[in-house]
């Protein structure tokens, strides 16, 4: 459940971080490369909180960050794609 959790924070972050972003003028690029290494900060912090705290080991916390991370910037990508020709 805590996975699905974060993942769909990461999806609010993500439109949030492109509309923001579009109304203040930024381009593209400003707001792909800024989500991303956002994104990888908060997923490597959560990942940190989840072998020190919650004592996952850093086998299981590594293949789950990558997907945490993963599903976002694949959305990201696929919405770059999408709107690359307007």
């Amino acid at each position: 459940m805590h996975t699905t959790i974060i993942i769909a924070f990461g999806l609010i972050l993500l439109a949030l971080m492109l509309f923001i972003g579009q109304q203040l003028g930024f381009t593209p690029e400003v707001r792909t490369y800024s989500f991303i290494l956002l994104w990888l900060a908060l997923t490597t912090i959560n990942g940190a909180i989840g072998v020190k705290i919650a004592e996952r080991s850093l086998r299981d916390d590594l293949m789950t960050g990558c997907m945490v991370f993963a599903v976002p910037v694949a959305t990201l990508v696929l919405y770059m794609a999408l709107t690359a020709n307007t």
